[in-house]
């Protein structure tokens, strides 16, 4: 009998093992394969769930609000549908992952509901938007980050919308990148090409407003040069992007809603050369918060900032 077994066994690592010969969490002796389809249920009262890949990323998918019951499944493909022109620039790649070896990740969405690929029907089985964050380790350097949609059926899908809505390059510059969209078809990670190669400078967060009792504002501010060594004219960026981020203990990554203080940009100090950004810190619980900057202009940078008691810190307890 020991034969056999040892062949079921073969059998199993030569099947599951090539997806997973750089991880150490899943696919080894006495660990769990690495799945490339995961199947959740939703229901009124659960309207968030976690697609845990292993080195094949983690997608967590989040209804507003969720009017029936259905599942959802969500399958690993390495295969990455074709870019529309219009919306992507040439050069636009797709990103590889260093969990996996080095592969691109392009994420299906079937189901039991009545929608194409029996995905759920918006104002059917949901109300409002879905929020999809998606956190990877990365192989290859990011230079503008965007977040692919690819609208219609899986087969005939093509990638022509950018859902990205916040970016962070924590923990360890591992990124996580989150996007809405009212219906659910493939989603990959993807890198467009910078338009120009300009250097920040001078990144940094301060607070704005101390009084007592109240939750202090905070302002972002850096300088962007078209020099490497900071020196000339400082340069106005219009397309420059902000997202704040908390990690908790087991490294899952959220964006807090923030309350929007200035239209949700950056604006331009031309007396100091300054783009700037402020938030208010009104509903943030205390802890470390991590910035991160993006732009078409520049490859994404980040800075910290901590809550204590209420208050504004640069360090954390």
């Amino acid at each position: 009998m020991r034969r056999p077994m040892l062949g079921l066994i073969a059998l199993a690592i030569s099947l599951f093992g090539t997806q997973c010969w750089a991880q150490t969490t899943c696919g080894g002796i006495e660990q769990p394969p690495c799945p490339l389809s995961i199947t959740n249920t939703f229901s009124p009262g659960t309207t968030t769930n976690t697609y845990e890949f292993f080195g094949d990323g983690r997608l967590v998918v989040r209804f507003d609000t969720v009017l029936t019951t259905f599942t959802l499944t969500v399958t690993v493909n390495h295969t990455i549908d074709p870019l529309d022109p219009n919306e992507f620039p040439a050069g636009t790649v797709c990103v590889t992952y260093s969990g996996n070896g080095g592969r691109c990740d392009q994420y299906d969405f079937t189901g039991s509901a009545g929608g194409p690929n029996g995905v759920p029907v918006k104002n059917t089985d949901y109300k409002g938007l879905i929020t999809l964050t998606l956190s990877y380790l990365n192989s290859q350097p990011i230079h503008n980050p965007a977040f692919g949609h690819a609208p219609g059926d899986n087969a005939t899908a093509v990638y022509s919308e950018d859902i990205l809505t916040s970016y962070s390059t924590e923990p360890s510059s591992d990124p996580t990148m989150g996007g809405t969209l009212p219906g659910l078809s493939s989603v990959a990670a993807l890198d467009e090409p910078l338009t120009e190669s300009d250097t920040v400078c001078s990144l940094t967060v301060s607070p704005t407003n101390v009084a007592s009792g109240q939750k202090p504002e905070v302002e972002i501010t850096f300088k962007l040069f078209s020099s490497s060594s900071c020196s000339g004219t400082a340069l106005r960026d219009k397309t420059a992007r902000l997202s704040v981020s908390t990690t908790d203990t087991s490294g899952n990554v959220t964006f807090p809603a923030l309350k929007n203080v200035e239209a949700n940009k950056f604006h331009w100090d031309s007396k100091n050369g300054l783009n700037e950004y402020d938030i208010s810190t009104e509903g943030l619980a205390d802890g470390r918060y991590n910035v991160t900057v993006f732009s078409s202009k520049f490859s994404p940078q980040s800075t910290n900032f901590c809550l204590v008691n209420g208050s504004f810190a640069t360090t954390c307890p």
